[in-house]
């Protein structure tokens, strides 16, 4: 169970809840909420003009909302943000989202009441699945994914079925126990000010991408243990401390290690071993292109820290001043570049690894010709098609932003940002799969066994899956699988 507390939650909390965790508000988080919704509630009282509250939004921002409005304003604000298309996010994801909304509400800057807290929660928990499509937001707070997860709340939205069937909301909620919540003055904006979609399914990506370093090192340990039983290549001066030190990069350094451990006490150790004096870059340089892409997770992970500790509504509810404050906090390009930065880099750590591929490829040609190879030769075209696409998804989306009105004449794109990554970590996880299904069919031909530490379990899971009947796809999926889980 992950208990929300109203200090900052981590990205695992959010990864626990998305992969199925209960969770609970604690009674300080109650008493936070209670605190902020009476602050929401004196401004009513006093008729202060506020955004969203008794004035109404975007170019209409000027324009009083009648206190015999409030009721009908706060099903209308959601009704006119469902405005979101394609695919719907997986389970998994809306998981997150609503994970990451719950997560905000507990800062206390939404002024949201304690019970409509508990019912997000009791969504969770009650395994509740909102219908939620994948496009919409732009940037500006995720406000079309945020009206779907809340007009499920209300009981006006669709909830996936166990067996697939789209059902109304009402219906849904009925089945689970739960009753429908007709929303507050106010809280028809608080529930969607907030990037919620980028924060949840980002920290679930960010724990993809930190997975996929782990990957990435040992498919380069395999990758030297096969060009070293081929060839006198598979020089490990390039991943010693002395060149990482020399050097200082913390992503780096561990990169290093993490391929020098995999390799150890195998066959690339031997002292007797003849061996080339440097490698071609794509091996040699491994180290420092796997470095970044850590310390792009860091960065990545530093910045959904920020964002879970933020109050970023709009506007703002203070309880230490007892004000409703309008600013921008919804707007997290820094965020949004973390997105950016990790996709340039998965193309470079991809790019390398397809040419280590290509390397085994020529290798491997005379024992492909004899009829000895294991796998399809062209199994490096699917590689390189997969670069080719993430050289593609590397450019920037974040300066595609055009006015969508008058008042709204910027946003970050960080959600386009954030999708295009998790198809980057996708391409660059199949790419990795493939390098590794080559060095394991090298090291087949040269009649060796990869036998480091790290290596020799995955060898082992390789050469056992290439010896079955399996198409390229499903070859690719698998080996995917099995660098995730070596041993």
């Amino acid at each position: 169970m992950v208990t929300l507390t109203t200090g900052a939650p981590t990205t695992g909390d959010i990864v626990a809840i998305a992969d199925g965790a209960p969770v609970h508000l604690s009674a300080e988080t109650r008493d936070a909420l209670a605190a902020s919704r009476a602050v929401v509630e004196r401004a009513i009282q006093a008729g202060e003009p506020v955004y969203g509250l008794n004035r109404r939004l975007g170019a209409g921002r000027d324009a009083v909302v009648d206190p015999a409005e409030f009721a009908a304003f706060q099903r209308r604000t959601i009704a006119n943000h469902r405005g979101g298309t394609g695919e719907p996010l997986d389970g998994r994801e809306v998981r997150a989202v609503i994970a990451a909304r719950l997560a905000g509400f507990s800062r206390g800057g939404a002024g949201v009441r304690p019970e409509l807290a508990e019912a997000y929660a009791a969504l969770l928990n009650a395994g509740v699945h909102p219908v939620v499509p994948r496009r919409g937001s732009v940037g500006a707070a995720d406000l079309t994914v945020l009206a779907e997860v809340a007009a499920v709340v209300t009981g006006d939205g669709l909830v996936l079925g166990e067996d697939g069937a789209l059902l109304p909301a009402a219906d849904a909620l009925a089945a689970a126990g739960l009753a429908p919540l007709a929303l507050a003055p106010h809280e028809g904006l608080a529930v969607l000010s907030a990037n919620a979609y980028s924060i949840g399914v980002g920290s679930l990506a960010a724990a993809d991408a930190a997975a996929l370093a782990e990957t990435a090192d040992l498919a380069v340990a395999l990758s030297l243990e096969a060009v070293g039983a081929s060839s006198a290549a598979g020089n490990l001066s390039p991943y010693t401390a002395t060149i990482a030190d020399a050097r200082g990069g913390d992503g780096q350094r561990a990169s290093a290690a993490r391929i020098r451990d995999a390799v150890a006490g195998g066959d690339l150790e031997r002292p007797d071993r003849a061996v080339s004096v440097q490698d071609p870059l794509a091996f040699r340089t491994a180290p420092q292109l796997h470095g970044a892409l850590r310390e792009a997770v860091d960065r990545l992970r530093t910045e959904l820290d920020i964002e879970l500790a933020a109050r970023s509504e709009n506007p703002l509810v203070d309880v230490e001043s007892g004000r409703m404050v309008s600013g921008g906090n919804f707007q997290a390009l820094p965020l949004a570049l973390a997105f950016e930065n990790l996709r340039l880099v998965l193309a470079h750590v991809a790019s390398a690894s397809e040419r280590r591929t290509a390397a085994h490829s020529v290798a491997l040609a005379a024992a492909r010709s004899a009829g000895e190879t294991r796998i399809p030769g062209l199994l490096l075209y699917s590689a390189a098609a997969a670069v080719a696409e993430l050289r593609q998804l590397a450019a920037p989306v974040t300066l595609g932003i055009t006015t969508l009105s008058g008042v709204e004449d910027h946003a970050t794109l960080a959600p386009v940002a954030l999708q295009l990554a998790q198809r980057s970590l996708g391409l660059t996880a199949e790419v990795l799969a493939v390098e590794a299904l080559h060095a394991t069919d090298l090291l087949g031909v040269s009649r060796a066994t990869a036998a480091g530490a790290g290596t020799g379990p995955l060898h082992a899971r390789l050469s056992a899956l290439v010896a079955e009947e399996l198409t390229a796809a499903e070859l690719a999926e698998r080996a995917q699988s099995v660098l995730r889980n070596p041993r």
